[in-house]
């Protein structure tokens, strides 16, 4: 790791520009065949790994571009009460590749709404990202929208006008809840703020659609593509034998859940199906199997409470598991359950990994299935959402056929390979751009001799 007031042009791994060196720091001459992709998250989150980074590493290492990552000087919620500092965790970032600019950029963070972080209710106010975005001149903006847009979008919006430049939203595809007075409020405001966005790329049709439908964008200019996953981290074949050893697993027929403990994930809904099963008698030799902790403390508590009530013998929490192990986790189960994923997020990162790893999965989703890759009886079971009841009858099904079990284990696998895999999703991405970089170029080029003379040079030819 390479801080700003210490590294030559040229040098190897990251530059990390802290707030105070922002202004002094110069950014690099712009090289005519390289991409420069400023990145926009509301947080670049460390608690999971480098999930928010790996898109761009495989740019700077696979593509030969420039990152600029729009950061923040301190943490989002969910690292400040994971690593216990509200600062942002510069020692939790690792090795990134050469061309990979990180700004730490004077933030404040607000909320708007209390209670469960994992729904949101806040956002971050930086008001230097119009400032530096002028200073690099990136070819491109790559933002990533929240379900309302936040200051950010409004400022790197700014920015790309300002610099006659395409911005693209990548999006995760969240399902939209009901709108709220104050959304319908700035509704007209962000559709002229999103309908100005190059094209849009999200993980799901669910997200097609809420583009689409709230905002009038054109579904033409929509690309749907899987969220992606390291399919060579996560995967069925990793030794987990002494986890499992230690986890009480051996012998089991192992039920597991991944993700925060928290009332909108339904965790509780599986308990509630273990608790079922118990009284049927068709729980022998299982194990449910809760891989995740809790951020908010409260929700923890409750959780806990309710598997203390219900007496069951059956059931291990993991706790809060470091992102470096989680592969394990999922290699040690048979079946992988998601009781409710209709609040937020939809396709999660945890239903992303259970897929690369092969694992059967039950999820309730029923209703939103536009939201996930999963066809029910071929690559996973779709259930009603928090409906422990059908939860403990797919189990019992799952549990009992195991050429079922191996059919959706492998069609999953197969999926997750052929469209989720992070090096072929790049490799669309990087096309997408490059399409409208070249299209930027030629609309600029109607335009006066001074200018085009300038922005020529932006058409990347690969």
């Amino acid at each position: 790791m390479v801080w700003a007031d210490e590294k030559c042009m040229g040098g190897n791994d990251l530059t990390i520009i802290s707030n105070d060196k922002l202004n002094s720091f110069t950014p690099p001459p712009k090289d005519p065949g390289r991409l420069r992709i400023a990145v926009s998250n509301e947080f670049f989150e460390l608690y999971r790994g480098d999930k928010d980074f790996r898109v761009g590493k495989i740019l700077c290492r696979g593509y030969g571009c420039e990152i600029v990552c729009l950061g923040t000087n301190i943490a989002s919620p969910a690292d400040s009460q994971v690593f216990g500092s509200s600062a942002y965790a510069v020692d939790k970032v690792g090795e990134l590749p050469d061309n990979f600019y990180h700004l730490l950029m004077k933030t404040r963070l607000i909320y708007h709404r209390k209670g469960n972080i994992s729904l949101g209710g806040f956002f971050r106010w930086t008001p230097g990202i119009i400032r530096q975005l002028l200073r690099w001149k990136p070819d491109l903006i790559l933002e990533n929208p929240y379900l309302s847009l936040t200051p950010r979008s409004y400022m790197t919006f700014m920015a790309s006008r300002l610099l006659n430049i395409p911005i693209v939203y990548l999006d995760a595809g969240d399902i939209m809840p009901q709108l709220t007075l104050k959304h319908k409020i700035v509704l007209p405001v962000e559709k002229r703020v999103v309908n100005k966005a190059a094209t849009i790329i999200t993980y799901n049709l669910e997200g097609k659609k809420r583009f689409i439908n709230k905002y009038g964008y054109p579904g033409e200019k929509i690309t749907v593509t899987p969220k992606p996953i390291d399919t060579s981290r996560y995967h069925p074949y990793l030794d987990c034998r002494s986890f499992s050893e230690k986890h009480g697993l051996d012998n089991k027929f192992v039920v597991a859940y991944y993700g925060r403990l928290c009332t909108n994930k339904g965790a509780k809904y599986l308990l509630e199906a273990a608790d079922i099963m118990r009284r049927r008698g068709t729980d022998k030799d299982m194990m449910f199997f809760f891989v995740g902790g809790n951020i908010e403390a409260d929700q923890a508590t409750e959780f806990k409470d309710v598997v203390k009530k219900m007496s069951l013998e059956n059931v291990r929490l993991t706790g809060m598991v470091p992102n470096k192990d989680m592969p394990v986790t999922y290699a040690a189960a048979d079946i992988a359950v998601y009781p409710d994923v209709t609040n937020l997020p939809g396709f999660s990162t945890v239903l992303a990994e259970s897929m690369a790893a092969g694992l059967p999965i039950i999820i309730g989703i029923k209703g939103w299935e536009d939201a996930v890759p999963i066809v029910d009886g071929e690559n996973g079971l779709i259930i009603e959402h928090a409906n422990p009841e059908q939860i403990a009858d797919k189990i019992e099904l799952l549990k009992g056929n195991h050429h079922l079990r191996r059919k959706l284990g492998e069609n999953v696998l197969e999926f997750a390979r052929q469209k989720m895999d992070y090096n072929k999703v790049v490799e669309k991405y990087y096309s997408i751009f490059n399409k409208l970089i070249t299209k930027t170029v030629r609309i600029i080029n109607n335009g006066p001799g001074i200018r085009r003379e300038r922005e020529t040079e932006k058409n990347i030819v690969r």
